[in-house]
């Protein structure tokens, strides 16, 4: 499925590619037509040998423009891989994503792609199911920069206010430090944080039940 997003991260790459090459066709243009500029604008009497020491020294610029310009189209290159790796992810996300509306629609199909890692009942397992795919949610946004460690904390402090949230990470956070230790340094940094922010939640107090939610300033409980 493609995003609005993915469009928007292609064209971007598109428009950034296309600055760096028209920059160094200028580079390359402005050395190139250089000695002949000055050979049409040049007096006749002009002493030729003392332009060519200016020259010498004028290489100089044009092989330190040529490494900026190289520098510039290396950048682009990186910009491309890393964004290219953004959107593969998104891709996988949006996937994945498909197939847990699949599988939460019907219990059955819920069973055979995602059972849970102990007794629970249909609905709890729905719930941890849900609650497991907002993390998912905040790690992909972590990945591509969209968070700080510091705005991820305050996300999680969110999060793990429920019992679903808590309940799911005592369940299966096992599996997620191993998944994420075998990732790159955000995913390992992601997993801390969130160990350290479910941590954080226990030494706070007991969650927020499950069914249980502020109105006109009363906690009220669904029967």
């Amino acid at each position: 499925m493609t995003t609005g997003g993915g469009r928007a991260q292609r064209t971007l790459r598109v428009r950034v590619a296309l600055a760096y090459g028209l920059l160094v066709l200028g580079l390359l243009a402005l050395i190139i037509s250089t000695p002949f500029v000055l050979s049409a604008i040049a007096p006749a009497s002009t002493d030729w040998g003392r332009l060519s020491d200016i020259s010498q020294a004028y290489g100089a610029v044009s092989v330190l423009l040529s490494a900026v310009a190289l520098a510039g189209v290396a950048l682009s290159l990186l910009y491309q891989v890393r964004q290219a790796r953004t959107s593969s992810e998104q891709a996988i996300r949006d996937s994945h994503l498909q197939l847990a509306t699949l599988a939460l629609s019907d219990p059955d199909l819920l069973q055979a792609w995602s059972p849970p890692v102990a007794p629970v009942t249909l609905k709890r397992h729905q719930q941890h199911l849900i609650t497991s795919l907002a993390l998912g949610e905040l790690l992909q946004r972590f990945r591509i920069g969209h968070l700080s460690v510091e705005k991820l904390a305050v996300k999680l402090d969110g999060h793990f206010r429920g019992e679903i949230a808590r309940e799911q990470w005592e369940r299966e956070g096992s599996d997620w430090r191993v998944t994420m230790r075998a990732g790159d340094r955000r995913d390992r940094v992601f997993v801390r944080l969130v160990d350290e922010r479910y941590q954080a939640a226990i030494a706070a107090g007991p969650p927020l039940a499950a069914g249980a939610w502020e109105l006109d300033g009363s906690t009220r409980t669904r029967d």
